[in-house]
């Protein structure tokens, strides 16, 4: 595998990342070699799409609440179930990659199978620091193998050419999906007296949060009737005291909600009237589709694929400096300018996010699409 250095690295990062690299090459070692060994049992031979989301052993799938990347497999799985030893299609997700992927995509592809890849954001310094070489590593090498390569959006593909290197493959952009029979808006709305904001999804870095509560504050400043709920997990150390610090003086205007499941989040959408989404350079963020969906707004920064999903009649995204060298947060200035806009529009923007899920991201069409991709693809 290449090493792609973009941005500078320190020489400590020259030393130290491709160490942690082989020793954890030597620890997996016997893992690998025994997916290895697996692999020979593999039959790839049909027609009809049959495919493997790389695993060959059904007793090891995920654990835990799906995420990510993880959350976008559940309805390709339904329509395609998970084969194990007897595929002619390997399909894999850039932010979801199961172990010893590249052992099954190895042995897949030696019989003829094909490889559809998924690509969703790259490592890069911004939000990885000098690692970002290392940690692209097995996507880049993985995504060389693709047959086909389904960018879940521009800002996707234009961050894997700028981190992962040039594709031959094949490809097109497919913005991730939502049920929209599932994801629907609320029989009634929340009243509007106190304003309903909702940062939500699983969180890795402590300036979504403090941009969210920051917003709240200028709310709160300017005598709005405002409250923040914040659902999702916090994944960075120390982030329950840290986040707790934040909150003083506006404790009692926010609401901390656990992690939830998908069978949840339709309900703690519902409850609100905007949703805040504070990451930086999100390729295409699952949230703001499924908040579309249920007849939410979406307030954002203008970074990432949100530019690509979020039309101007269905919220509004503030204006942030372009950066792959730093994660910047939105002023907070600017975000509670786009709530109060987005508030004074709701009805309009309400109707036409949901139309607007409807019309271009319904889960159906997403399958769809992929059907034919399938097909196409083992017929070439």
């Amino acid at each position: 595998m290449i090493t792609r250095i973009v941005e500078p690295v320190g020489l400590a990062a020259k030393v130290i990342f491709p160490l942690r690299e082989a020793t954890s090459c030597l620890r997996h070692a016997t893992a690998r070699m025994a997916v290895r060994r697996n692999a020979r049992l593999v039959n790839c031979g049909g027609d009809a799409p049959k495919v493997n989301y790389g695993r060959l052993d059904p007793c090891r799938g995920q654990t835990g609440l799906p995420i990510g990347g993880e959350i976008k497999l559940i309805p390709l799985k339904e329509r395609f179930p998970e084969a194990f030893l007897d595929f002619n299609l390997v399909y894999l997700v850039s932010s979801a990659l199961p172990p010893h992927a590249e052992e099954i995509v190895a042995a897949a592809k030696s019989r003829g199978a094909r490889v559809i890849w998924n690509q969703n954001g790259v490592a890069y310094p911004g939000c990885y620091g000098d690692a970002y070489p290392w940690l692209n590593r097995r996507m880049a090498w993985l995504r060389s193998q693709a047959d086909y390569i389904v960018n879940q959006s521009a800002f996707s593909r234009d961050g894997a050419e700028r981190y992962l290197g040039p594709s031959s493959a094949p490809s097109e952009i497919c913005l991730n999906p939502v049920d929209i029979g599932v994801f629907s808006p609320a029989a009634t709305r929340p009243d509007e007296a106190t304003w309903q904001i909702l940062a939500a999804g699983t969180s890795h870095a402590f300036y979504r949060t403090k941009s969210a509560i920051d917003t709240l504050r200028v709310l709160l400043k300017r005598n709005r009737s405002a409250k923040l709920i914040i659902a999702g997990e916090f994944r960075w150390r120390g982030a329950q005291a840290q986040v707790a610090h934040e909150m003083r003086g506006v404790e009692s205007h926010v609401t901390i909600l656990p992690p939830f499941r998908q069978s949840e989040a339709p309900g703690i959408y519902r409850s609100a009237h905007v949703l805040l989404h504070t990451k930086f350079n999100d390729p295409c963020p699952t949230v703001p589709i499924e908040a579309m969906a249920c007849g939410v707004p979406v307030v954002a920064t203008r970074s990432g694929g949100l530019q690509e999903l979020v039309p101007r009649e269905c919220g509004v995204l503030a204006p942030v400096q372009e950066s792959w060298t730093h994660d910047l947060a939105g002023d907070p200035i600017d975000l509670a300018d786009a709530i109060e806009h987005t508030m004074c529009h709701h009805s309009a923007m309400a109707v036409a996010a949901r139309e607007h899920a409807v019309r271009e991201l319904g889960v159906d069409r997403w399958l769809d699409r992929h059907e034919e991709v399938f097909r196409r693809t083992l017929a070439s």
